[in-house]
């Protein structure tokens, strides 16, 4: 049974939503960070440091606060020292898994949302 969502449920949608396109801009800077040379890509990691930054608050005052530690992680991660090609691949892994985390958050908002009516469905005729 395939219906509408509750308020509720697109209202956590509509959240995440707005969080996944926070984390795909995220995503292109650290993309535009892995294929920069020499001092381009000096000058890219202090807008990634602030995104971090930014998308750390963000995904705090929505709740999602296991994104929100590991967004501070990969903006302390973009602070260290070290080549850029261990930088690179350690930004591409973290925001891999946030596209992955908001992806499942999404999918788990909607599963529950019918979980919930199938079961006040049954109820009501039961």
């Amino acid at each position: 049974m395939a219906g509408k969502l509750s308020p509720q449920a697109q209202i956590k949608l509509a959240t995440l939503r707005d969080m996944e396109k926070k984390v795909d801009h995220v995503r292109g800077l650290v993309e535009q960070y892995a294929v920069a040379r020499g001092k381009n890509a000096d000058l890219l990691a202090i807008p990634i440091k602030r995104a971090f930054n930014r998308l750390k608050l963000d995904l705090m005052g929505v709740g999602l606060d296991s994104l929100s530690q590991l967004a501070g992680s990969m903006e302390m991660a973009a602070r260290g020292g070290g080549s850029q090609h261990k930088k690179a691949r350690i930004l591409r892994d973290g925001v891999g898994t946030m596209v992955f985390q908001v992806s499942l958050e999404q999918r788990t908002t909607v599963s529950e949302d019918q979980r919930q009516q199938e079961k006040a469905a049954a109820d009501d005729t039961g």
